[in-house]
């Protein structure tokens, strides 16, 4: 997708310069070219057959950064493809966008805001807030109106006026829901955002997600070095025993007997 959006891509990169610390290096990788077809992500990932086609191409590239030295690895999308799944497999910490953005934001305000592209959107929004429990701290998922597309968002980096009213009037419902902070629920209205230098909306603030994904991930990956902080193999994300992980790897063998 990155190749398809190279002011996206460009924000992003320089978002990792500016925010994160003078030795973290941040690699960007995106799907592979082609994995959406012609259409943008919205239009492809609310259908659960295809977010799972697409969480196996990222849990392959997870354990790749893994092997090849990576700290950690940070999920920049608010999807959480193969969440579960990378923290089982790996040992290093995997933060994603969407719970690094809320846990933050429960931090800053007593209920959040979620915008987001589309009514899809919002139902799988709904999905990964219910998942990770937080629903009482949420106070609104809200779309935009009209929908955009990743596409069209990207558009908007040259003509911002539709957009930047789309979300403002996105935003208005959310706080008159009781939101006292607004997260972009997509990255890439994320970088839109802070290419429009968009901060609040009537008094209430708007979350750089990008900006603080990046600096929570950091701080897991120093809780690792410095605090002892693991994950959790009990229950949530156990890893496979490696008497199994040899019996799976090991070519099978089958007996044949006849009279």
């Amino acid at each position: 997708m990155l190749e398809t959006l190279p002011e996206y891509a460009a924000s992003l990169a320089r978002q990792y310069a500016e925010v994160g610390r003078p030795d973290t290096e941040v690699v960007l990788h995106g799907v592979p070219p082609g994995t959406y077809g012609s259409s943008s992500p919205a239009q492809v990932i609310p259908y659960p057959a295809e977010r799972h086609r697409i969480a196996q191409i990222v849990l392959d590239q997870v354990r790749n950064a893994e092997r090849e030295g990576f700290d950690a690895v940070m999920l920049a999308t608010f999807v959480e493809p193969a969440l579960r799944e990378a923290r089982s497999a790996l040992d290093i910490p995997v933060t994603s966008m969407a719970e690094s953005a809320l846990l933050a934001g429960f931090s800053a305000a007593g209920r959040v805001g979620l915008v987001t592209l589309s009514p899809l959107s919002v139902h799988m929004l709904q999905e990964i807030v219910d998942r990770h429990r937080f629903g009482p701290r949420v106070a609104a998922i809200v779309t935009l109106d009209p929908p955009f597309t990743e596409f069209e968002m990207h558009h908007a980096f040259e003509d911002p006026a539709p957009l930047e009213k789309a979300f403002e009037d996105a935003s208005r419902q959310a706080i008159a829901a009781g939101a006292d902070l607004l997260i972009p629920g997509e990255g890439v209205l994320n970088e839109f955002l802070v290419h429009a230098g968009k901060q609040e909306v009537d008094s209430v603030g708007v979350m750089n997600s990008t900006a603080v994904s990046l600096l929570h991930t950091e701080m897991l990956v120093e809780s690792y070095r410095k605090a002892g902080l693991r994950t959790g193999r009990r229950w949530q994300h156990p890893r496979v025993p490696s008497e199994v992980q040899r019996d799976l790897e090991a070519p099978a063998t089958i007996a044949a007997g006849g009279a």
